[in-house]
């Protein structure tokens, strides 16, 4: 590397000392601030001191360039430029004269920093290391950086301390590298020591509630006997328990003073046990002499109050005003913005205020509560504009829309309206704040951008698929949900195996012919043999087709009608000891003329977390239809789905929320004339084929009980004409393919309509999960049976694993 040095015993000495800077900091002292202000034009550069780093960048980064008029600040600017790099531990920069009298030559000595080839981390279990990696910059083969290791050993601390382990320690460890030497290896060594468990939580100063009424008010809980009582201490959660969750408990009660005076961690890296000692001054608690609402022009306060006093408390025994909750009071105008922002008001400003009432000396403080509401004028909705559907016409997007040009807006409709197009499946899930977009115009109106994100709709798929009465098949199939970019629906499966071979193509339109109409048209080829239980081979090939009439001014309803033909041909059917009537037809013609009745709100067809779908449905088979058989047939399913709460997901979160949901089900069936079809009679029990009755193996729910495969039964008589089932759901979902339940079921099948008794009925419950895959839902489910029967008609309750594939709930 060439370096110059400053020529010894220059002539006339250095005509520039007093713009020779030295900096052994970021940032210029007070002295060189005070350094003479005259310019120099730049002769040369010369580097000095600088080992891994060519002399070519350094003077690039420092912008110190031959023929530049330098003055004072720019030479700070280099300095600066230079330490912001990471690269050097001091940077001094200094001018010498040169030949000529009007330039100088510029030295630039650096002191490198040594390189880190690794940071390792040692005895870290209960932290991912890559999390303090990407969270603080921890680059391997980068400059050493001894703030950037203390920040990396803070945050190392307290993401333990969140993960229940409070007295960890970590030392820190610069040692030479012995295969790069002189670099640096960094080496953090944790001590994650016993994870705390608190076993007691203790107050002082409280008077007005318990220790246990505090403590329930905390996220921040004992060691108890069940393993969700594990009393860890986290640290966030602590902190938010004396900042937030304690102060709110006490104001929603009155107690406006409220203060947490100290507080006191105990431990013992023995045995992890510890105790917290929490020290409050509740102060006085304020009562609420009166409440009043103003600006209240749209809605009278019959509508408005309720809202605003929702939480507030009565009165207590003889004191003539109740304890003010100021939490709800402040929670108010939240949800009467809603309410306003439902009805066009998209400006409306709700302000709540809160003032001390003099009273007289005795008595407890009093406030006077005051929500003032400046309503503004009502927001008109102009334009709806879709953006980012490159495959999906506009139309198929518009018809999913509950609010429309020239509407009043509505946040509630809009929220609905986003709902129902991420329902259709065809678009990745995008938070609302990105999908949705308000601009508001000059004139007090709006105008809406939706935005939606392609994803690919069709599918190709193949493989094995293993059932609990069909036996082992193979598949192979082709999916599009979103045919030419119009919803219309195309798909054709072919199942093939022993017992199992299933031709079926399908095709269905939302919008015949552009119009509100829909149609489908299913043709099916189709061999059953089953291995539950012993119902012959049935073989069956036809068609059905249907169409679908939506009902005017009762949203997302249609009645639909259809007609279906279908050859059946029954083999090997076991008909001995047959109990009752049930008389069976070999091989005949089905003809039925069909009729339903379909409410369906949900906001997903596979994991639905709110809405509901609701069918009656009535079939007439043969007679003036033709055919073999003269019966009826009236089936009723009934699901709803409630949200009950969701986890994470929140602002500035790139991952979907975990939703939960409540889901409720019933199903009933009653068959009425003379059917000689018996795959047209039902069957109960496990999940494949025929009424789902979880903790049951397949069709082995009976008109006559609980009767296991293996008995000797006629198992003709397993089929039943009349059923009844119900069944609730508590749903976790935490992608949009994954999908968690805990159930209970409740169901039975009896031989004939007269027969029916809902409360006659087997139960079993469990837990599940399923999952979407490419060629269909599949799914898992373990469920005990509480009624089940041995062979010998003994109860023998005891659990059943279900496999499941194209069903969800």
């Amino acid at each position: 590397m060439n370096r110059r040095r400053p020529p010894a015993g220059a002539p006339g000495g250095l005509w520039l000392t007093g713009l020779i800077f030295g900096l052994a900091a970021a940032e210029p002292t007070a002295a060189q601030l005070q350094l003479d202000q005259s310019s120099v034009r730049v002769d040369s550069v010369v580097v000095v001191g600088n080992q891994r780093h060519s002399a070519n960048i350094i003077i690039t980064r420092s912008r110190l360039r031959a023929g530049n008029v330098v003055r004072q600040p720019q030479i700070q600017d280099a300095i600066r430029r230079l330490f912001s790099s990471g690269d050097f531990s001091d940077v001094e920069i200094g001018v010498e004269a040169s030949d000529d009298p009007e330039r100088g030559v510029f030295y630039i000595r650096v002191e490198e920093r040594p390189y880190i080839t690794q940071y390792a981390f040692r005895g870290l279990e209960r932290v991912d290391e890559d999390v303090i990696r990407d969270t603080i910059g921890l680059a391997n083969n980068s400059p050493l950086d001894p703030s950037r290791i203390g920040r990396a050993r803070v945050t190392l601390l307290e993401l333990l301390s969140n993960e229940g382990f409070p007295t960890a320690s970590v030392d820190t460890l610069i040692r030479p590298d012995p295969a790069f030497p002189p670099d640096l290896l960094v080496v953090f060594d944790v001590d994650e020591g016993p994870r705390l468990g608190v076993t007691a939580i203790t107050f002082e100063g409280n008077e007005a509630f318990t220790d246990a009424e505090l403590r329930a008010a905390m996220s921040t809980d004992e060691e108890g006997f069940f393993w969700f009582d594990s009393g860890e201490l986290k640290k966030d959660e602590f902190r938010r328990d004396l900042t937030e969750r304690l102060p709110e408990f006490y104001r929603a009660n009155g107690y406006l003073d409220f203060e947490i005076l100290g507080d006191t961690v105990i431990s013992d890296r023995v045995t992890g046990k510890g105790r917290i000692e929490i020290r409050v001054e509740e102060g006085a608690r304020y009562l609420l002499e009166d409440l009043r609402i103003t600006g209240n022009r749209a809605f009278p306060l019959a509508t408005i109050e309720p809202i605003v006093r929702r939480g507030q408390h009565q009165a207590e025994g003889d004191e003539a005003y109740p304890p003010f909750n100021f939490t709800a009071f402040y929670a108010s105008p939240a949800d009467l913005g809603d309410l306003y922002r439902n009805n066009g008001y998209l400006g409306s400003r709700i302000t709540p205020d809160v003032r001390r009432v003099e009273v007289p000396e005795g008595e407890p403080p009093r406030v006077s509560a005051h929500l003032a509401i400046q309503e503004g004028p009502r927001s008109y909705v102009r334009e709806i504009s879709i953006e980012g559907n490159t495959a999906t016409h506009d139309r198929v997007i518009r018809n999913r829309l509950l609010i429309f040009p020239g509407d009043v807006y509505s946040q509630e409709r809009l929220i609905q309206s986003f709902q129902n197009i991420q329902g259709l499946n065809f678009f990745e899930p995008l938070p609302p704040d990105e999908a949705i977009d308000i601009r508001p115009r000059p004139d007090g109106d709006i105008d809406i951008s939706l935005r939606v994100q392609e994803k690919q709709t069709g599918t190709l798929n193949f493989g094995i698929t293993a059932s609990g009465y069909t036996g082992l098949a193979g598949f192979i199939g082709y999916s599009q949900p979103n045919l030419f970019g119009l919803a219309k629906t195309g798909s054709f499966r072919w199942i093939f195996g022993r017992r199992q071979r299933d031709l079926d193509i399908s095709y269905s339109d939302p919008e015949l012919l552009g119009s509100h109409y829909s149609a489908n048209v299913t043709l099916r080829s189709s061999r059953d043999q089953f291995t539950g239980f012993s119902l012959g081979d049935r073989r069956q090939t036809g068609g059905l087709t249907e169409v679908g009439i939506p009902i005017f001014g009762i949203r997302n309803t249609r009645v639909f009608v259809g007609y279906s033909l279908f050859d059946d041909d029954v083999r090997g059917l076991d008909t001995t000891n047959v109990i009752g009537r049930r008389f069976s037809l070999f091989s005949g013609l089905r003809s039925t003329l069909s009729g339903r009745l379909v409410q369906d709100s949900r906001n997903n067809p596979l994991f639905a977390t709110a809405g509901a779908r609701n069918q009656l449905a009535f079939r007439q088979t043969g007679g003036f239809l033709g055919g073999d058989g003269n019966y009826q047939k009236l089936d009723l399913t009934s699901q709803w789905f409630v949200p009950v709460g969701r986890l994470g997901g929140g602002p500035g979160s790139t991952s979907p929320p975990i939703e939960l949901t409540f889901g409720l089900s019933f199903e009933a069936g009653l068959i009425l004339g003379r059917n000689p079809f018996f795959t047209e009679r039902y069957y109960a029990g496990g999940t494949q084929a025929g009424i789902q009755l979880r903790g049951y193996d397949e069709a082995s729910v009976t008109p006559s009980g609980h009767i296991p495969g293996d008995t000797p039964f006629s198992d003709l008589d397993r089929v039943g004409e009349s059923f009844f089932r119900t069944g609730v759901t508590f749903g976790i979902k935490l992608t949009n393919s994954i999908f968690m339940s805990a159930f209970m079921d409740a169901g039975n099948v009896w031989l004939d309509a007269s027969q029916l008794n809902p409360t006659d009925l087997l139960v079993g419950a469990g837990i599940g999960a399923s999952l979407v895959t490419p060629f269909g839902p599949l799914g898992l489910d373990y469920a005990y049976g509480f009624d089940r029967r041995d062979v010998l008609g003994r109860p023998d309750p005891g659990w059943q694993l279900h496999f499941k594939f194209g069903r969800v709930f």
